[in-house]
């Protein structure tokens, strides 16, 4: 199964939050109890890391995963288009989810103060 495409923007100095539920190419919740998951964003796949999202498993059952990144995270991300990519371990086994774009836009209120 191929990672799905999520694209995404994330506004500058501002808190930013996702939900995604994982399912297979059946449409079927996958259950991710014990899974490990680690997402992350890059100008280029080759490039060092931008940032890095927080991943919490919100309901393994039904696949449900939490992806976000603190508003003092997204204050240091370039403006423009970032790659990212949502990626799990279970059992030895590495397995991609997600990938996609992420639009930075700038914020033109200082946030940094709060």
């Amino acid at each position: 199964m191929s990672a799905g495409t999520h694209n995404i923007t994330i506004e500058k100095g501002v808190d930013f939050e996702m939900t995604l539920e994982l399912k297979d190419s059946d449409n079927v919740a996958i259950n991710i109890t014990g899974y490990t998951f680690k997402a992350e964003a890059r100008r280029k796949s080759s490039t060092g890391v931008a940032a890095t999202f927080t991943v919490a498993i919100t309901n393994a059952s039904t696949g449900t995963v939490k992806v976000s990144m603190p508003a003092s995270t997204t204050r240091t991300l370039p403006v423009g288009k970032l790659l990212y990519d949502l990626v799990s371990t279970y059992n030895s086994v590495i397995k991609r989810y997600v990938t996609g774009t992420v639009s930075v836009k700038d914020t033109i209120t200082d946030t940094s103060s709060f």
